[in-house]
């Protein structure tokens, strides 16, 4: 799993405490082996892994699925995640700039789909030096498809599903 390095080298990047910070944001509703990879993928470029847990991202884009799990469940499965050392809730795109300026970060992991768009704090982060690491995604996990499968198997009747019943 290799993502793409946009400029600098760790020793380049360490902040006044010794160790690179790194930060990535997202929704993280139904944590699944594709965020557990991003995750272990983004940890791999930091010292230090923060995670901003969006509170609901259909708030600024009605176009993004509103979360399935609470704000707690996702912060408890995030807590769980060995990768995770720090989780930071927000709940707009301006408090994800607020963010960036208000931690010192050396490094931001975001999903390569991402590299070659304008997203939040995008210009911030490169007239600050923050670097910008694009991971990437070469797997067949997502959120949205997980909510297919769920939503498929409520309709039809999962045998995983039944079979679980029939043992209670």
């Amino acid at each position: 799993m290799g993502g793409e390095n946009q400029s600098g080298t760790l020793g380049d990047m360490m902040n006044k405490s010794g160790r690179v910070v790194g930060i990535t944001f997202s929704t993280f509703d139904l944590l699944h082996a594709g965020h557990v990879q991003m995750l272990a993928e983004a940890k791999r470029q930091c010292d230090y892994l923060i995670c901003g847990l969006q509170i609901d991202p259909s708030v600024d884009h009605q176009s993004k699925n509103k979360p399935t799990q609470s704000l707690v469940e996702r912060y408890i499965q995030l807590r769980g995640c060995q990768y995770v050392d720090e989780i930071v809730p927000y709940a707009t795109e301006q408090d994800l700039e607020d963010i960036l300026q208000a931690f010192k970060i050396d490094v931001r992991i975001l999903g390569d789909e991402y590299k070659d768009k304008n997203f939040t704090g995008r210009s911030y982060c490169e007239d600050t030096n923050i670097q910008l690491y694009f991971n990437s995604r070469d797997h067949r996990f997502s959120s949205s498809r997980l909510r297919e499968i769920i939503s498929g198997s409520e309709l039809k009747g999962s045998p995983a599903i039944n079979k679980s019943d029939k043992k209670r």
